[in-house]
């Protein structure tokens, strides 16, 4: 619709010579709604890029007291400013993808869950190129009704950013019996791809909250009851499908045998466990996993944050408290 010619002129005018649109449309033959489009147009092309640049300094204290109370290997707060959903995320996983780039390097094992706090990440990652890098999807991601995970399209995205391929879990993530399980990961490709999870030296994946709108609830992978009864367990939280209290322990031993992927104490052996959350509503979800020593990188908003602490909601690791 314009030139690159023009949207480079106008946008140059209104960011850097600091006139308005109504001193541009003067000097050019444009009206002030044509400069309005120029400039949008410019945006979207990304001719003109807008970073905001955040004072950290008040969120630092938050990282250093849940980085000492959980002894982590990093937190990373993020501060909020706007009150909206979708713009805390996207600000949350802009840094986790950020923090991806630099720590992925030759020889690389990268194991990556799904789910929307994933999805999150996705649009943020930056491309590199690293030699003999290998990703690998760490629990099974086809739903068993119309629900996507997106568990494919994640993984593909990861694998187009680091220009690598990828080995892929395509069984469902929780089955209806522990037989079934055992066959099912007793097939040679599966087999292969969980013991590429378990090698991995970087884990990255959302902390799923046991609620009504979870995906996996919602992908059918619970028969009618079944998740009722999991509350009723004092299920507070999920990692790649793998369900624990709030004192980090199993919340359903006989769930866990029906689910496939990594297990939860092979995150604890990793060098970098990397959990991405936001909102205040991940609060218990994101104890549960602190607590049983899952994550030793962690990503979260001020708000999440400010909850963690929250003296009246968590005792810490519950090793010290009883």
């Amino acid at each position: 619709m314009y030139s690159q010619e023009e949207m480079i002129r106008v946008s140059k005018m209104y960011y850097e010579m600091q006139y308005t649109q109504k001193e541009i449309s003067e000097k050019l033959p444009y009206s002030r709604a044509t400069i309005s489009r120029i400039l949008d147009t410019a945006y979207k092309q990304g001719i003109v890029e807008v970073k905001v640049n955040y004072p950290i300094d008040f969120v630092q204290s938050m990282e250093e007291k849940i980085k000492e109370k959980y002894a982590l290997k990093k937190v990373f707060v993020l501060p909020v400013y706007v009150d909206d959903e979708l713009l805390i995320l996207n600000d949350v996983g802009r840094a986790a993808a950020k923090y991806l780039h630099e720590i992925c390097c030759d020889n690389t094992i990268l194991g990556i869950s799904w789910g929307t706090t994933l999805a999150h990440v996705i649009p943020h990652l930056i491309p590199k190129k690293v030699n003999d890098m290998k990703i690998v999807q760490l629990n099974g991601g086809i739903a068993k009704n119309s629900i996507s995970t997106g568990a494919a399209q994640i993984l593909e995205k990861f694998s187009e950013t680091f220009s690598t391929g990828y080995y892929m879990l395509p069984v469902p993530t929780i089955v209806d019996s522990e037989m079934i399980a055992q066959v099912i990961t007793s097939d040679s490709s599966i087999e292969e791809t969980i013991n590429i999870g378990k090698k991995s030296n970087i884990a990255i994946f959302g902390i799923g909250s046991v609620h009504f709108n979870n995906i996996l609830y919602k992908g059918g992978f619970f028969k009618e009851g079944a998740y009722e009864e999991l509350i009723s367990k004092r299920a507070v939280g999920d990692i790649c499908s793998r369900y624990f209290k709030e004192d980090g322990t199993l919340a359903d031993v006989e769930l866990n045998k029906r689910t496939i992927g990594l297990q939860l104490e092979d995150l604890q052996q990793k060098e970098y466990s990397i959990a991405v959350a936001s909102g205040k509503s991940k609060a218990e979800s994101v104890i549960g996993a602190l607590n049983g020593g899952y994550v030793n990188v962690l990503f979260i908003d001020e708000v999440l944050a400010a909850e963690i602490l929250n003296e009246n909601n968590t005792r810490g690791k519950y090793s010290e408290s009883g």
